[in-house]
């Protein structure tokens, strides 16, 4: 009987550094992953702000009907690597309606904001922001700032 349980053990073991080897593999196939992510991720912000400053707004918004695409990951890269300031205001752009806090903390996390998205984050965000109103109902949309009118040194 000792060698019938001695052939399972064995058995046994040689499934487990079989196992071993495929989650070490595995392991390294992730750790690749996100590399590749991380470059991917940077590259995407790179040309997402040149084509931003090009347009004028974020490519990525919905009204811009003459070079608006749909993109494959559906927005969900579009605040990837902004400052959280950077993502509240463009997601108050982007909505139609006011928005609440959280309603602004949970667009800015599914477009892929990556730091640390909080409701305190978002409200000093709020706070610092210029372009930012707050409406009777608690709610805040973003407001484009008017242009001065120049004085002309005559009249």
């Amino acid at each position: 009987m000792t060698n019938y349980n001695e052939s399972i053990i064995q058995g046994l073991m040689k499934e487990l550094v079989d196992e071993d080897k495929t989650l070490s593999e595995a392991d390294e196939e992730l750790r690749q992953a996100r590399i590749n992510f991380e470059v991917a991720s940077e590259k995407f912000a790179a040309v997402r702000d040149v084509v931003a400053r090009h347009l004028g707004h974020n490519p990525t918004k919905k009204d811009a009907l003459k070079y608006y695409v749909q993109f494959p990951s559906k927005g969900r890269f579009r605040f990837i690597h902004m400052a959280i300031g950077a993502a509240v205001v463009a997601a108050l752009k982007e909505s139609d309606e006011p928005m609440a806090l959280n309603e602004i903390a949970n667009a800015v996390m599914k477009g892929g904001l990556r730091a640390q998205v909080t409701m305190r984050a978002v409200n000093a965000a709020l706070m610092k922001t210029g372009g930012i109103e707050k409406t009777d109902d608690d709610k805040y949309r973003y407001v484009e700032p008017k242009e001065e009118e120049e004085e002309l040194p005559f009249e």
